[in-house]
């Protein structure tokens, strides 16, 4: 069974309240195989005769439907439209996002299923496939700037089983969000925080680093089976100077090796461009480690879909999905 975090239902219960609704697992075990699927339940603004709807989003980062074990490809796929089809008649729901997982390619063989495009890269620092992982993943500059951080006595940097220390982590991320001008959705709560650390317990790992006993960067990792997740991170703006990340990607990569882990998975870019300079920047320490992430759309009631458009002034094509959400101030930036 494929037991990455993004797919549990734990994941997507931790993830809902930032989404907006609330997470539901969906699951087929049978013959033919067995697959699940963990997302999240949104109810949408618009009524239709006073009748409410909903739709279904991935948890922040990646998920979607995921096969653990086949013995009938065909058969276990034309089963999950039939009884999810239903599924979504019986609970009003309209239409699906699902931001497909980039490691696992779990959007194959749904293509028939879901409406899948390739709309950018993420990327990560293999860990098994070089001799020296440092030198041939990370960029000449990025060496250089580690070496450098390696010699600064000043700094000390630790990495800690479990999410202990949430408030100096949400004190640097929202300071690190600010400077970047991030959209409200990214300022996510305590709540949030102490719903991962409950959930997930010692799956998760903090590394700081410190100015003596002064914690100036942070970064949380989901750590799941032999993959060690990158998920949010943040340094104080008066040691941005510092380059405090590369001490804390370095010392990543080497606990990680000696932990017996393949791969670290830093995510992509802010936008779809190849050019991102978020994206740019994580390729400094995964030169040669690029992953395609797909996402995909699903109408699964064409009639009321419409309705819910015309309702709400979208007339025409648009790239946004789903259409009728376009003007209800929900759209945000997704980083993943």
């Amino acid at each position: 069974m494929n037991r990455d975090i993004y797919f549990t239902k734990e994941y997507a219960e931790a993830n809902a309240g930032i989404e907006g609704g609330r997470a539901i697992h969906f699951e087929i075990d049978d013959a033919n195989g067995h697959m699940t699927l963990s997302t999240i339940k949104r109810e949408i603004n618009t009524r239709i005769d006073g009748e409410k709807y909903y739709d279904l989003i991935s948890p922040y980062g990646y998920g979607g439907p995921i096969i653990h074990r086949v013995d009938d490809p065909k058969a276990l796929v034309e089963a999950f439209e039939k009884q999810f089809t239903t599924y979504c008649g019986d609970h009003n729901i309209v239409s699906e996002f699902v931001r497909f997982h980039p490691l696992f390619g779990n959007h194959e063989p749904f293509t028939e299923i879901y409406d899948v495009a390739h709309i950018k890269e993420t990327v990560g620092t293999d860990l098994v496939r070089f001799e020296d992982t440092f030198q041939s993943e990370f960029s000449s500059t990025a060496r250089k700037i580690t070496r450098r951080m390696l010699r600064d006595e000043r700094f000390n940097c630790t990495l800690d089983r479990g999410f202990n220390d949430i408030g100096s982590f949400m004190e640097i991320y929202t300071e690190t969000m600010m400077r970047n001008n991030a959209s409200g959705f990214y300022y996510f709560d305590r709540d949030y925080f102490q719903g991962l650390a409950d959930r997930f317990g010692n799956d998760l790992m903090t590394m700081t680093v410190r100015e003596g006993d002064y914690p100036v960067a942070m970064c949380l990792y989901f750590v799941s089976g032999d993959i060690v997740h990158e998920h949010l991170k943040g340094t104080r703006d008066a040691y941005l100077r510092d380059s405090t990340c590369y001490l804390m990607k370095y010392n990543m990569i080497r606990w990680a090796e000696e932990n017996g882990h393949s791969l670290i998975h830093y995510g992509g870019g802010l936008t779809h461009a190849d050019d991102d300079p978020l994206l740019e920047f994580k390729k400094r320490f995964g030169r040669n480690t690029a992953f395609k992430f797909h996402v995909g759309k699903k109408v699964w009631n064409r009639p009321v879909y419409d309705k819910l458009c015309r309702i709400n002034g979208v007339l025409g094509d648009t790239e946004f999905f789903p259409a009728y959400r376009m003007n209800d101030g929900f759209k945000k930036k997704v980083a993943v």
